[in-house]
């Protein structure tokens, strides 16, 4: 990499291979900028971008820098922010397709409900939000997604991880059942016959193309540490595990949020949600002592309720559609925009109406 005056840049990149982006700072202007542009230019390799930094705050020196071959001009101070849009905006296709953001959400130990949690939030993405929003349901051996939202699945998520080479998107609107408009679902025939472990590059290659569908997709995924669902946890865009308030619960929720996000980096942390609580209130370990133990704050406590959460599994209702006053719905809705970075309308008037329940913890995405 070279540091150094934009002649004495032209001049080394005239017997080195230039990279693909060459951020340039200048005091010049005029004639002698683009001058000295045409000589860096001669000597650039194709594909090249050169993004400039300068003072002058000129809309005809700008058109002429773009019309000259520069990718694009930023006035001093650079700011971070303004320097990462503008990468984005230089190697972004703008004709590639959309990818949706996938939230993987991950029982750190099994029977926590982390599927219910996962059709829930998915729920409040669609209906609250108004985003289109796909439910994998990666079980495919106990997968509970179709039953959930009272669907029968014919063909499942495993016939396409079987030939995922053959996806497209008329086979895709075979798979997928439609809750709403907006919420679709992947089942799995649920079926002992299934092999549990999914090849990786299988899996890799489906969501792919489901993430080209939805805006969001929610993975539902299954309590087995495997490679794929490791994979899984630290690449998505959102990773959120569930745990309970004993003791078990807690070791396996810290030693699964520091493995995961020793591999995610800093920039991205899991999300701890705590389910079930007030389910043995003389045993379980208080939320404030779970959290200096985990490292990590809960960013939602939802209360245990089987008689609620049950009766909305048995009848295929999300809890918003069994019960829409019960303080979980609120909850949901909460995760809903924390993990997609959206907000509602509805839920804030929702909120007003209600005297602002505050069961959350107020975090930004």
């Amino acid at each position: 990499m070279f540091e150094g005056p934009l002649d004495e840049a032209t001049a080394y990149y005239g017997e080195s291979p230039t990279p693909q982006l060459i951020l340039a700072e200048t005091e010049d202007s005029g004639e002698d900028l683009l001058r000295k542009l045409d000589r860096l230019a001669e000597n650039c390799d194709a594909g090249t971008h050169v993004l400039l930094v300068g003072s002058q705050n000129d809309i005809v020196q700008y058109r002429s820098l773009i019309t000259s071959g520069v990718s694009d001009y930023l006035l001093r101070p650079l700011t971070i922010g303004a320097f990462i849009d503008a990468v984005e905006r230089i190697f972004v296709d703008p004709n590639a397709p959309m990818m949706g953001k996938t939230i993987a959400v991950f029982g750190a130990e099994g029977g926590v409900g982390s599927s219910t949690i996962a059709h829930n939030i998915a729920w409040s993405i669609g209906t609250e939000l108004g985003e289109d929003v796909t439910v994998v349901d990666l079980d495919l051996c106990f997968g509970t997604a179709a039953f959930a939202y009272n669907q029968e699945v014919s063909q499942g998520i495993e016939d396409m991880l079987a030939a995922p080479e053959r996806v497209d998107e008329q086979l895709y609107r075979r798979f997928i059942l439609q809750h709403n408009e907006q919420i679709g679902i992947l089942g799995s025939r649920s079926s002992l016959g299934n092999v549990a472990d999914i090849d990786s590059d299988a899996l890799e290659q489906v969501l792919s193309f489901v993430r080209q569908q939805a805006a969001f997709v929610v993975l539902d995924i299954p309590h087995m540490w495997s490679a794929w669902v490791q994979q899984l946890l630290v690449d998505s865009d959102e990773t959120v595990i569930i745990g309970t308030l004993d003791l078990a619960a807690l070791r396996d929720t810290k030693n699964i949020v520091e493995a995961v996000e020793a591999r995610r980096g800093e920039d991205s942390k899991v999300r701890v949600v705590l389910n079930h609580a007030g389910a043995s209130k003389k045993t379980e370990v208080p939320v404030k002592e779970f959290e200096e133990a985990v490292g990590s704050k809960p960013v939602a406590v939802l209360p245990h309720d089987p008689t609620v959460f049950g009766e909305a599994l048995n009848n295929g209702q999300m809890i918003g559609e069994a019960n829409s006053k019960h303080k979980a719905v609120e909850v949901f809705g909460e995760l809903a925009m924390l993990v997609t970075g959206r907000t509602a309308t509805a839920l804030k008037k929702r909120k007003k109406s209600r005297g602002g329940l505050n069961l959350f913890s107020k975090e930004k995405a």
